[in-house]
């Protein structure tokens, strides 16, 4: 592996010089920069192991064609002065899709090259420092060892940064509250440079450190998702990692909504820094209506810490998919659709609500021997999360047939092995459970928590004005997302981190009657007990 020293000061002009074009809202924007949608992932040991992910589309100068694949790597080192090179472990890819348009039907989209370079041999509980590049080549990328670069936590990046700014303001001064806007629309935010240095902190080794997790669902990119990232970007020297349970780009399809959802990620800067371990939601399959690929764009610009590499079969159905009620199961396997990882004391199970569960799957027999190996005396804490909730007090999705399927096949081995918290999305609300199983309060069952009020329309009537006997809390007034703080082996705090009001109303209502207003849970927290030590 070649070695390259890197000594970082100032910043210089001697890479790609970055410039914003302006386009039609909702369009890509299009940054002559070589790196673009820079994203973390833990690897298989989050101690141990990072994997960072970004696009490029580079263009063939003598043909002006998007045609040449290019190079990765990235330079990673102790200090931001002192980085050595990484050169990419596999080729980068590149995807293409007939997509369908009301104005331009049969269009062909390319989407940018994904790059996916994974760090390894890194010390627990260290603050690394990178930057990803790309090149025609492995030698020009090393040549660019001596350039001279900046960190990047800098006042003037912050201040550019979507943290820094306001949500674009309507002509009478008051801020656009739409249900259903179009994609986000970034073309007046400067790239960001990517000849700067970044960082990330690895996890600590098993059981010994206190940890943070940020639980989020239904992100999208409205509104409410602004306010939901910059909430957590202001607080994210507090946030370990990311977990995004499903729903993430709302593109359904229309896969340039995959370019501004990750521009958007761009401004806001904290997944430069922070890992975003994510799981899959019914918009993110996206089977197209002249096609028979699903989770193309989730496949290919994630990269989680995979078993194996997916599988993924032709979903050989006639037309589109009502996204809202996809069938189940869907022939996906491995790769981003199932897989685990340990950071400090617990383990996170991410799980795929629409992949087969039942008992001789491969997602089954994969999890059943996953939560039958922990050792609980070094990880204490077990976490699963997925996008179907398996309880819920809300009206909307109570037919799905991926929650009796999660109910039927997978709540038995929660309970068998004493799952400490199940987290989910897809009800655009906030629900706690007291700790349940098959339908009673069990102080050895999980609690459920959906946090499905990210961003996309928050607007879920209750079933019923009557509490079930294993809810404790339940909201569809506030966006928000949850912090998760893993104190101790025995112990762990939960908060619910309310933002701003739903578009349509400040209160919660039941189905079909619209008239009793009941009052907004404007915060929520709870204590939690790991019942896996309670005698």
């Amino acid at each position: 592996m070649a070695m390259m020293m890197l000594s970082i000061f100032t910043v210089i002009s001697t890479l790609i010089v970055l410039q914003t074009a302006r386009a039609a809202e909702g369009a890509p924007r299009v940054c002559n920069a070589a790196v673009k949608h820079l994203h973390l992932a833990v690897g298989q040991n989050p101690s141990r192991e990072m994997t960072i992910s970004f696009a490029s589309t580079w263009t063939d100068i003598d043909s002006g064609n998007d045609v040449e694949k290019p190079v990765g790597g990235v330079f990673v080192g102790l200090s931001p002065d002192d980085l050595k090179f990484i050169p990419q472990q596999e080729f980068p890819f590149r995807y293409h899709v007939l997509m369908e348009h009301k104005t331009k039907p049969n269009t062909t989209y390319w989407s940018p090259f994904q790059h996916h370079i994974t760090i390894n041999d890194l010390s627990p509980n260290t603050m690394y420092y990178y930057v990803a590049v790309v090149g025609k080549s492995g030698e020009e990328i090393e040549s660019m060892a001596g350039v001279k670069r900046k960190y990047s936590k800098t006042r003037q990046e912050e201040k550019d940064s979507l943290f820094g700014r306001e949500w674009k303001r309507g002509v009478n001064g008051t801020v656009r509250r739409n249900l259903t806007p179009s994609p986000y629309n970034g073309t007046a935010m400067p790239c960001f440079d990517n000849r700067n240095v970044r960082s990330f902190k690895t996890a600590p080794e098993q059981h010994i450190d206190e940890v943070t997790f940020a639980i989020v669902g239904d992100l999208g990119q409205f509104q409410h998702s602004i306010q939901t990232l910059k909430h957590m970007t202001s607080n994210r020297d507090t946030i370990d990692a990311v977990i995004l349970v499903g729903d993430i780009s709302y593109a359904n399809g229309h896969h340039e909504n995959w370019d501004t959802f990750f521009d958007f990620l761009d401004d806001s800067l904290i997944f430069h820094q922070i890992p975003l371990q994510v799981a899959t939601g019914n918009h993110d399959i996206e089977k197209q209506e002249n096609g028979s690929d699903i989770f193309q764009a989730y496949e290919a610009r994630f990269r989680m810490p995979r078993v194996k590499p997916a599988r993924l079969e032709a979903f050989d159905v006639p037309g589109k998919l009502n996204l809202d009620a996809p069938p189940y199961p869907l022939p996906y396997n491995w790769g981003n659709a199932f897989y685990s990882f340990t950071y400090g004391p617990a383990l996170h199970v991410i799980l795929s609500a629409y992949s087969s569960m039942e008992p001789g799957s491969e997602q089954y027999h994969w999890l059943e021997e996953k939560l039958d190996d922990v050792d609980r005396q070094t990880t204490p804490w077990l976490l699963v999360s997925l996008h179907t909730p398996l309880y819920s007090s809300f009206a909307a999705h109570k037919h799905d047939p991926q929650i009796f399927a999660g109910r039927e096949h997978l709540e038995p081995l929660f309970v068998k092995y004493q799952v400490n918290i199940v987290f989910t999305g897809h009800i655009h609300a906030y629900q706690r459970t007291a700790n349940v199983a098959m339908g009673r309060v069990d102080t050895k069952g999980p609690i459920h928590i959906t946090v499905g009020a990210g961003g996309r329309q928050c607007d879920a009537p209750f079933k019923s004005l009557e509490v079930e006997d294993w809810l404790l809390a339940r909201d569809a007034s506030f966006y928000g997302y949850g912090l998760l703080s893993v104190l101790n082996r025995t112990h762990a705090e939960w908060s619910w981190v309310p933002l701003s009001a739903s578009d349509k109303h400040d209160y919660n209502y039941v189905k079909d009657d619209k008239d009793t207003k009941l009052p907004p849970l404007r915060k929520d927290y709870a204590l939690i007990s790991n019942q896996f030590f309670i005698p």
